[in-house]
């Protein structure tokens, strides 16, 4: 299901610590319900819905294929997303209602592949440093630490390890990719759902609601507001312009449901720093367009 990850071969670790000084919201051993989920089935149809959108979101920002968009396309792709975006918004009282323009479906039709495909490479280009970078470390402060981008790939990597997951091989990606960030929250929103049908409270459903809030706090939802803004500003493509605006739209939901305040959209890119890119680069991960496999060797 999850292209860009593959099991971990051990078992499951604890969350990266907690900076100094910081605290995690829900208390040891304890899941405060997310506003508006008042019962246990509707708690179990939020976490599927919100783990679908996160998961059509990874999809929709993949390398664009033949047979992503025909998925993409798919009535039945459609009809589900139409159901996930009522359950995500709707049964979740105090979270901001969805915009107008992000309660239709992105204009995904069969015909419009070759402009889609084309107006992504001229938005995203085929390396990290484009203009509208798909890598989370490209967006920060300029004036960050030389280490800034190797300490947060490692979070990430250990974010990851944490859950039993690790990246694939052959995802060709950085652990900072918008796909495997978004995958990453399809997982945890998966495995809360398991929690709660479980009935697992005692420590799993803590687990990944914790995780679920870190993780967008110091993550996803610190650079997407940044990362939707520019992307809504360099193509005039109407299926990504859709997108981008949808994708604001539901991160700064989530943010809002998990009680979190999203990054800015002002938050600039980073200085090309050479001593980071060669830290990075140590990572042995070949760049390639997003999405794309790893090629063969000769």
């Amino acid at each position: 299901m999850f292209g860009n990850y593959r099991p971990k071969q051990a078992t499951q670790q604890a969350l990266p610590p907690l900076a100094e000084g910081e605290g995690r919201s829900e208390g040891a051993g304890t899941a405060r319900p997310l506003t508006g989920a008042a019962t246990l089935p509707s708690s179990i149809d939020l976490a599927v819905a919100r783990s679908f959108l996160y998961r059509f979101l990874a999809k929709a920002f993949e390398d664009p294929t033949p047979e992503g968009w025909q998925w993409l396309c798919d009535p039945n792709t459609q009809a589900a997303w139409q159901s996930a975006v009522t359950a995500a918004w709707q049964s979740s009282a105090g979270v901001p209602p969805a915009p107008a323009e992000s309660e239709a479906y992105p204009p995904f039709r069969a015909d419009a592949f070759d402009s889609f495909h084309s107006a992504y490479g001229a938005a995203f280009g085929h390396a990290a440093r484009g203009g509208c970078p798909l890598n989370e470390i490209e967006y920060g402060d300029l004036k960050a630490d030389p280490l800034f981008q190797p300490h947060r790939l490692a979070d990430l990597a250990a974010f990851y390890r944490a859950f039993g997951l690790e990246v694939a091989n052959d995802a060709g990606e950085r652990h900072d990719h918008i796909c495997l960030e978004l995958e990453f929250m399809t997982v945890l929103a998966a495995k809360e759902a398991f929690a709660l049908e479980q009935q697992l409270g005692a420590g799993e459903l803590p687990l990944c609601r914790d995780a679920q809030k870190k993780f967008l706090r110091e993550h996803l939802g610190r650079w997407m507001p940044a990362f939707t803004r520019r992307l809504a500003a360099a193509t005039d493509d109407p299926a990504l312009a859709a997108l981008a605006r949808f994708t604001r739209a539901f991160l700064e939901g989530e943010c809002a449901r998990w009680g979190i305040v999203a990054g800015s959209e002002d938050l600039l890119l980073r200085p090309v720093d050479e001593t980071a890119e060669g830290l990075c680069a140590s990572c042995g991960v070949t760049p390639l367009p997003p999405g794309a496999l790893t090629p063969a060797p000769a």
